[in-house]
C-alpha cells in the first residue's frame, strides 16, 4: 500500500514539474504582436505627428513598416522609407524636431507631446 502511495506521489510530482516547466513556452507563444498587416501609402500631414518607429519582419511581424503616431495617439502604418520619399521626409522632420526640443529642454509648445515619450 505505501509503495502504491509513493508511486503515485511521484507521478503526481512528475506531473506538476512537466507543467511549470513548459508553461513558460507555451505562455511565450501565445502573445500577440501588435503588427502593421497592411500600410497606406498616402501621405501624413507631419503636423499631427509625434513619433514614429520602424517595424521589421525579423521581429515577428508580417511585413516591414514604419509605425507613425498621432497627436491623439492613433498608430498609422506606411511603407518603410526606402519604399516611399514622402516617409523619409517625414521620419527626418521628425528626428530634426526631436533633437531641436531636446535641445530646448522641451520648452516650446510643439515639443510637449514629445516630452512625455521614452527616448
Amino acid at each position: 500500500m505505501a509503495s502504491a502511495l509513493l508511486s503515485a506521489m511521484s507521478l503526481i510530482l512528475c506531473a506538476v514539474a512537466l507543467i511549470l516547466f513548459s508553461s513558460p513556452a507555451e505562455a511565450q507563444a501565445d502573445l500577440a504582436l501588435d503588427c502593421c498587416l497592411t500600410v497606406s501609402h498616402k501621405s501624413i500631414p507631419k503636423h499631427v505627428l509625434v513619433t514614429y518607429w520602424k517595424q521589421l519582419k525579423v521581429d515577428g511581424c508580417p511585413r516591414d513598416a514604419v509605425v507613425f503616431t498621432t497627436r491623439k495617439g492613433l498608430k498609422l502604418c506606411a511603407p518603410p522609407a526606402e519604399e516611399q520619399q514622402w516617409v523619409k521626409e517625414t521620419i527626418k522632420f521628425l528626428d530634426t524636431r526631436l533633437k531641436k526640443c531636446k535641445g530646448n529642454k522641451f520648452h516650446e509648445k510643439r515639443c510637449h507631446a514629445l516630452k512625455n515619450l521614452s527616448f
